[in-house]
Protein backbone atom coordinates (compact mmCIF):
# COMPACT_ATOMS: atom_id res chain seq x y z
CA UNK A 1 0.00 0.00 0.00
CA UNK A 2 3.09 2.29 0.74
CA UNK A 3 4.50 1.83 -2.66
CA UNK A 4 1.50 2.27 -4.69
CA UNK A 5 1.13 5.53 -2.61
CA UNK A 6 4.78 6.60 -3.26
CA UNK A 7 3.92 5.72 -7.26
CA UNK A 8 0.83 8.14 -7.93
CA UNK A 9 2.48 10.51 -5.67
CA UNK A 10 5.19 10.68 -7.70
CA UNK A 11 2.99 10.48 -11.00
CA UNK A 12 1.26 13.33 -9.91
CA UNK A 13 3.98 15.67 -9.61
CA UNK A 14 5.94 14.36 -12.51
CA UNK A 15 2.34 15.28 -14.53
CA UNK A 16 1.81 18.24 -12.57
CA UNK A 17 5.41 19.66 -12.11
CA UNK A 18 8.01 19.09 -14.33
CA UNK A 19 8.29 20.54 -17.61
CA UNK A 20 8.24 17.80 -20.51
CA UNK A 21 6.65 16.56 -23.05
CA UNK A 22 2.87 17.55 -22.33
CA UNK A 23 -0.11 15.71 -24.11
CA UNK A 24 -2.05 17.73 -26.91
CA UNK A 25 -4.66 18.61 -24.09
CA UNK A 26 -2.38 19.97 -22.03
CA UNK A 27 -0.24 22.29 -24.14
CA UNK A 28 -0.97 26.63 -24.38
CA UNK A 29 -0.62 28.87 -27.00
CA UNK A 30 2.82 28.95 -29.15
CA UNK A 31 4.31 32.03 -30.09
CA UNK A 32 2.81 31.83 -33.47
CA UNK A 33 -0.78 32.16 -31.80
CA UNK A 34 0.02 34.89 -29.63
CA UNK A 35 1.98 37.01 -32.12
CA UNK A 36 -0.70 36.87 -34.31
CA UNK A 37 -3.61 37.27 -31.49
CA UNK A 38 -1.52 40.03 -30.43
CA UNK A 39 -1.63 41.59 -34.02
CA UNK A 40 -5.56 41.19 -33.78
CA UNK A 41 -5.89 42.70 -31.03
CA UNK A 42 -3.49 45.80 -31.94
CA UNK A 43 -5.77 46.37 -34.89
CA UNK A 44 -8.53 46.36 -33.49
CA UNK A 45 -7.40 49.02 -30.78
CA UNK A 46 -6.49 51.24 -33.97
CA UNK A 47 -9.57 50.94 -35.35
CA UNK A 48 -11.45 51.69 -32.77
CA UNK A 49 -9.40 54.62 -31.46
CA UNK A 50 -9.55 56.46 -34.97
CA UNK A 51 -13.06 56.06 -34.97
CA UNK A 52 -13.53 57.13 -31.21
CA UNK A 53 -11.09 60.22 -32.27
CA UNK A 54 -13.38 61.34 -35.70
CA UNK A 55 -16.48 60.99 -33.34
CA UNK A 56 -14.78 63.66 -31.05
CA UNK A 57 -14.32 66.26 -34.25
CA UNK A 58 -17.61 65.70 -35.21
CA UNK A 59 -18.81 66.49 -31.65
CA UNK A 60 -16.45 69.79 -31.68
CA UNK A 61 -17.92 71.12 -35.21
CA UNK A 62 -21.11 70.18 -34.07
CA UNK A 63 -21.11 72.67 -31.34
CA UNK A 64 -18.92 75.07 -33.26
CA UNK A 65 -21.60 74.73 -35.83
CA UNK A 66 -24.55 75.20 -33.00
CA UNK A 67 -22.78 78.39 -32.10
CA UNK A 68 -22.65 79.91 -35.12
CA UNK A 69 -26.11 79.74 -35.58
CA UNK A 70 -27.20 81.28 -32.75
CA UNK A 71 -25.04 84.13 -32.83
CA UNK A 72 -26.25 84.68 -36.26
CA UNK A 73 -29.87 84.24 -35.46
CA UNK A 74 -29.80 86.68 -33.16
CA UNK A 75 -27.83 89.00 -34.83
CA UNK A 76 -29.54 88.94 -38.03
CA UNK A 77 -33.01 88.80 -36.64
CA UNK A 78 -32.55 92.09 -34.40
CA UNK A 79 -30.99 93.84 -37.36
CA UNK A 80 -33.56 93.03 -39.73
CA UNK A 81 -36.71 93.77 -37.28
CA UNK A 82 -35.15 97.57 -36.54
CA UNK A 83 -34.74 97.49 -40.06
CA UNK A 84 -38.14 96.35 -40.83
CA UNK A 85 -40.15 99.41 -39.22
CA UNK A 86 -37.10 102.43 -39.73
CA UNK A 87 -36.18 104.76 -42.64
CA UNK A 88 -32.96 103.53 -43.73
CA UNK A 89 -30.35 106.87 -43.62
CA UNK A 90 -27.22 105.33 -45.49
CA UNK A 91 -27.24 106.12 -49.14
CA UNK A 92 -28.10 103.57 -51.78
CA UNK A 93 -25.14 100.53 -52.42
CA UNK A 94 -25.65 97.91 -55.10
CA UNK A 95 -21.94 96.79 -54.75
CA UNK A 96 -22.49 95.46 -51.36
CA UNK A 97 -19.21 97.64 -50.06
CA UNK A 98 -20.82 99.58 -47.21
CA UNK A 99 -20.16 98.37 -43.98
CA UNK A 100 -22.42 99.87 -41.62
CA UNK A 101 -25.79 101.00 -41.71
CA UNK A 102 -27.83 103.77 -40.49
CA UNK A 103 -30.73 103.73 -40.13
CA UNK A 104 -33.75 105.88 -37.83
CA UNK A 105 -35.66 103.71 -36.05
CA UNK A 106 -39.47 105.34 -34.65
CA UNK A 107 -38.94 104.70 -31.14
CA UNK A 108 -35.09 104.56 -30.52
CA UNK A 109 -33.97 107.05 -33.32
CA UNK A 110 -30.42 107.20 -35.25
CA UNK A 111 -28.92 103.45 -35.17
CA UNK A 112 -25.92 102.53 -36.72
CA UNK A 113 -24.79 98.85 -37.26
CA UNK A 114 -21.38 97.79 -37.72
CA UNK A 115 -18.82 95.29 -37.10
CA UNK A 116 -15.32 96.02 -35.55
CA UNK A 117 -12.51 93.07 -34.19
CA UNK A 118 -14.98 90.19 -35.05
CA UNK A 119 -17.98 91.34 -32.70
CA UNK A 120 -21.39 93.17 -34.74
CA UNK A 121 -22.35 96.54 -32.58
CA UNK A 122 -25.04 98.66 -32.44
CA UNK A 123 -24.66 102.63 -31.94
CA UNK A 124 -27.98 104.19 -30.59
CA UNK A 125 -27.93 107.89 -29.04
CA UNK A 126 -23.99 107.68 -29.00
CA UNK A 127 -23.52 104.50 -27.16
CA UNK A 128 -22.10 101.35 -28.94
CA UNK A 129 -23.05 97.82 -27.54
CA UNK A 130 -21.94 94.73 -28.89
CA UNK A 131 -25.02 91.95 -30.27
CA UNK A 132 -22.68 89.57 -30.77
CA UNK A 133 -20.52 87.56 -28.47
CA UNK A 134 -17.01 87.00 -28.72
CA UNK A 135 -16.80 83.04 -29.14
CA UNK A 136 -17.86 83.82 -32.90
CA UNK A 137 -15.85 86.26 -35.35
CA UNK A 138 -17.57 87.96 -37.51
CA UNK A 139 -14.74 88.42 -40.67
CA UNK A 140 -17.82 90.24 -42.70
CA UNK A 141 -20.38 92.05 -42.95
CA UNK A 142 -21.61 94.22 -45.76
CA UNK A 143 -24.78 95.63 -46.58
CA UNK A 144 -26.16 95.70 -50.09
CA UNK A 145 -28.72 98.92 -50.07
CA UNK A 146 -31.46 99.81 -52.65
CA UNK A 147 -34.30 102.52 -52.43
CA UNK A 148 -33.00 104.33 -50.14
CA UNK A 149 -33.22 107.67 -51.92
CA UNK A 150 -35.94 109.72 -53.11
CA UNK A 151 -37.66 107.82 -55.56
CA UNK A 152 -40.58 105.91 -54.80
CA UNK A 153 -39.04 102.22 -55.06
CA UNK A 154 -39.40 100.63 -51.56
CA UNK A 155 -35.96 100.42 -49.46
CA UNK A 156 -34.71 97.23 -49.42
CA UNK A 157 -31.13 96.03 -47.34
CA UNK A 158 -29.14 92.72 -47.87
CA UNK A 159 -27.35 91.96 -45.21
CA UNK A 160 -24.14 89.71 -46.49
CA UNK A 161 -21.62 88.43 -43.53
CA UNK A 162 -19.35 85.43 -43.12
CA UNK A 163 -18.56 84.17 -39.15
CA UNK A 164 -16.23 81.78 -37.98
CA UNK A 165 -15.71 80.63 -34.33
CA UNK A 166 -13.16 81.54 -32.45
CA UNK A 167 -12.07 77.94 -31.04
CA UNK A 168 -9.70 77.54 -33.70
CA UNK A 169 -12.26 74.83 -35.18
CA UNK A 170 -12.07 75.12 -38.98
CA UNK A 171 -15.75 76.06 -40.04
CA UNK A 172 -17.05 79.19 -41.56
CA UNK A 173 -20.49 80.08 -42.51
CA UNK A 174 -21.63 82.24 -45.15
CA UNK A 175 -25.00 84.29 -44.72
CA UNK A 176 -27.28 86.66 -46.77
CA UNK A 177 -30.69 87.84 -46.09
CA UNK A 178 -32.93 90.17 -47.36
CA UNK A 179 -35.42 92.80 -45.15
CA UNK A 180 -37.66 95.51 -46.91
CA UNK A 181 -37.94 98.43 -45.04
CA UNK A 182 -41.94 99.10 -44.40
CA UNK A 183 -41.75 102.60 -42.85
CA UNK A 184 -45.33 103.84 -42.95
CA UNK A 185 -44.48 107.25 -41.64
CA UNK A 186 -44.89 109.18 -45.02
CA UNK A 187 -47.77 107.00 -46.47
CA UNK A 188 -49.60 107.59 -43.00
CA UNK A 189 -49.00 111.79 -43.34
CA UNK A 190 -50.18 112.02 -46.74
Amino acid sequence: MKTKFIISTYSYIRKRFVIGRRSEAERGFGIVELITATFVFSMMSIVVATNFVDVLNLQRRGFAAQVIQEEILFAVEMMTREIRVSQIQSPDDLNCATTSLSIDHPINGPTVYSVGNGVISKTVGGNTFSITSSKVNFSRLNFCIRGSGVDDEQPRVTIVTSVQPTDGTDLRFDIQTGVSSRDLREELLN
